[in-house]
């Protein structure tokens, strides 16, 4: 089992990565979803998938929609 050591504002916290779901920015952290909790961390998300073990980052790109659209 391997394990990935993270930094949060209590204390820190030691993720599988086989069980990571998803890996999300915030505006100052990085919210790391896994199958049993939601973790919060400090480092950055490129730094966080890379220790996850991802080979490349996937982005949305798509764009958002204008709030009200004339017709």
């Amino acid at each position: 089992m391997n394990l990935v050591k993270f930094t949060t504002e209590d204390n820190p916290i030691f993720i599988n990565p086989e069980f990571v779901v998803s890996v999300k920015k915030g505006m100052k952290d990085t919210a790391i979803q896994t199958v049993a909790d939601k973790y919060t961390v400090k480092e950055p998300v490129e730094m966080v998938v890379r220790l996850l073990g991802a080979d490349e980052v996937a982005r949305d790109i798509t764009p958002a929609l204008p709030k009200s659209i004339d017709l």
